[in-house]
C-alpha cells in the first residue's frame, strides 16, 4: 500500500504514541514565541488553553486511549503547560479541524481567553485503518483512480487578538469560519448534494462582506475520490459569487497524502508560508474541508495586513 508517512517515526509506533510523536514538536513550534514572551513578562508562562482535532471515533483503528490520556501525555512530552479545564478535544476528522478553529476564534473574540492554541493531529498509518480502506476500495493505485493516499501529520496555530499579538510575529489573520453538517454524507443511500459544505462556505465568507467577491485563491482537501470532487463542484456552482472567476484552486493533500484532522491547520500553515515567501496567488484564501462523516467546514484566512 502506498502511504505518505514520516520516516522519523518507526513503523511499529501506532495509535496514541504515533500521534504524540507528531503533535509535540508542532505544538512547541506554534507556542514558542508566546511562551517566551510570557516568561519575559512574569518569569513563568501560564497554562495555555488548547483545542485539538483528532480522528473520528468511528474510524477503524481508533485508539480509545486518546480521549482520556492525550492532553496529559502531550503536555508531558511537549513541556508546554496546558490549561486542562479550558481545553478540548474534537473528534471530527477533516471537518473537525475547522470546528476546533471556530471554537478557538469565538473564545478569543468573547474575551474568555487571552490566547489559545488550536490544531490537529492524525495518522492513517494503522493496520486496521489501512485494511478498512483497502476493503472499501478507497486506496489510490494504478488500478483504482477513485481513491486517496493515506498520510499523517500535525499542525498547530496560536490564536490571539490583534492587540495581544502586537509583540509577536503575526503570520496570518483568521477572518471567518463556518461549520455545518452534511445531511447525506459519503455512504448515504441518497446522493449527496453538498448542502453541508455549501452552508459552511457561505457562513465563512459572510464575515468579510463585500470582500468575498475578491477571493482569488481556494485550497481544499479534495483528492481523487469522486464524491469529494463532486461536493466541491456543487459549492463552486452555488457560491460562485464568493470567488473570482479565474481563481486558483489548490489541492495540497494530493502531495502530502490525506492528513485527516490535521488538514485544516496544515492548510493555514501552508498559506502563511506562501505569504512569507511572497509566492501566494492572492492575499486571501478560502479553505474547504470535508470529513468522511457529516462534518463540513470552511475558513477564510488572509495575509496579516501589518
Amino acid at each position: 500500500m502506498a502511504t505518505c508517512r514520516l520516516a522519523s517515526i518507526g513503523d511499529q509506533v501506532i495509535g496514541i504514541d504515533r500521534m504524540l510523536a507528531m503533535a509535540a514538536p508542532a505544538l512547541v513550534q506554534a507556542t514558542f514565541a508566546w511562551m517566551d514572551h510570557q516568561r519575559a513578562r512574569s518569569q513563568s508562562a501560564p497554562p495555555l488553553p488548547l483545542v485539538v482535532a483528532l480522528p473520528s471515533r468511528s474510524r477503524p483503528g481508533f485508539d480509545a486511549r486518546l480521549e482520556p490520556h492525550f492532553l496529559r501525555a502531550l503536555e508531558a512530552r511537549a513541556r508546554v503547560p496546558i490549561d486542562h479545564p479550558r481545553s478540548q478535544l474534537v473528534f471530527g476528522c477533516r471537518g473537525g479541524g475547522v470546528q476546533a478553529m471556530e471554537m478557538a476564534i469565538e473564545r478569543v473574540r468573547t474575551g474568555e481567553v487571552e490566547a489559545i492554541a488550536v490544531g490537529g493531529v492524525d495518522s492513517w498509518f494503522d493496520p486496521d485503518a489501512l485494511e478498512w480502506l483497502d476493503r472499501e476500495l478507497r486506496l489510490h493505485s494504478m488500478e483504482n483512480e477513485n481513491g486517496f493516499i493515506p498520510g499523517e501529520g500535525a499542525a498547530f496555530l496560536l490564536v490571539t487578538s490583534r492587540h495581544r499579538a502586537a509583540a509577536l510575529p503575526r503570520l496570518a489573520q483568521l477572518v471567518g469560519a463556518g461549520t455545518a453538517l452534511e445531511p447525506r454524507p459519503y455512504g448515504s443511500e441518497e446522493p449527496c448534494t453538498a448542502l453541508g459544505i455549501t452552508a459552511a462556505v457561505k457562513r465563512a465568507v459572510t464575515a468579510i462582506g463585500p470582500r468575498a467577491r475578491r477571493i482569488g485563491w481556494t485550497m481544499t482537501d479534495v483528492v481523487n475520490e469522486r464524491h469529494r470532487v463532486d461536493e466541491w463542484m456543487f459549492v463552486m456552482a452555488r457560491a460562485h459569487e464568493a470567488v473570482v472567476r479565474d481563481h486558483v484552486h489548490e489541492q495540497p493533500l494530493l502531495t502530502t497524502g490525506d492528513l485527516g484532522a490535521a488538514s485544516a491547520g496544515m492548510m493555514v500553515a501552508i498559506a502563511a508560508a506562501r505569504w512569507q515567501s511572497l509566492c501566494a496567488p492572492a492575499d486571501c484564501v478560502l479553505l474547504g474541508l470535508h470529513s468522511d462523516g457529516a462534518e463540513r467546514g470552511a475558513l477564510v484566512v488572509s495575509e496579516d495586513p501589518s
